[in-house]
């Protein structure tokens, strides 16, 4: 198996208390104002450097872009998951142009859903500074699959690898 496939996993592979923590990414004034310009969102606190600066000591990070970041770093690609949404997102500190921001991941509840061919995983995600500073919480919950597809399943010799 190529280190880059993923083994799908299935809704009943998936256990409370998992934990995931990821690489990290540099959050730069070029991100910042490449967001502004995407969305719109042109607040001096994101665009205006000196107000920035005077007000929270630094260019400030949209929020939607801290956020968009710690999904990123979290993302499972697993074809047999999808977001079914976010709830109880925070943003508890700035991320400022130049801050290096990880995050993490654990899955805090499993639950069925009306769909008996899914299930849902709702993970906690934490976006942390390079200070070790929170900047983010989020849960994000998961729509996945019970069962994987013939396609999906994994070989006898990935199954060997994995255990």
């Amino acid at each position: 198996m190529n280190a880059q496939e993923v083994v799908p996993r299935t809704y009943g592979e998936y256990t409370i208390g998992e934990h995931q923590s990821t690489r990290v990414r540099v959050i730069t004034a070029a991100d910042i104002l490449a967001f502004a310009d995407l969305t719109g969102d042109h607040h001096p606190a994101h665009t205006d450097i000196e107000f920035a600066q005077e007000r929270f000591g630094g260019q400030l990070a949209h929020g939607v872009l801290t956020f968009g970041i710690v999904v990123g770093l979290t993302v499972e690609d697993n074809p047999l998951a999808v977001a079914y949404g976010y709830d109880r997102i925070r943003f508890p500190g700035p991320v400022l142009a130049g801050d290096t921001v990880r995050a993490s991941s654990e899955v805090i509840e499993l639950r069925d859903h009306k769909n008996p061919e899914i299930g849902l995983v709702v993970k906690q995600y934490t976006g942390i500074n390079q200070r070790g500073e929170v900047v983010l919480v989020a849960q994000h919950t998961l729509a996945v699959q019970r069962t994987r597809s013939a396609e999906e399943s994994p070989s006898v010799e990935e199954t060997t690898l994995a255990e």
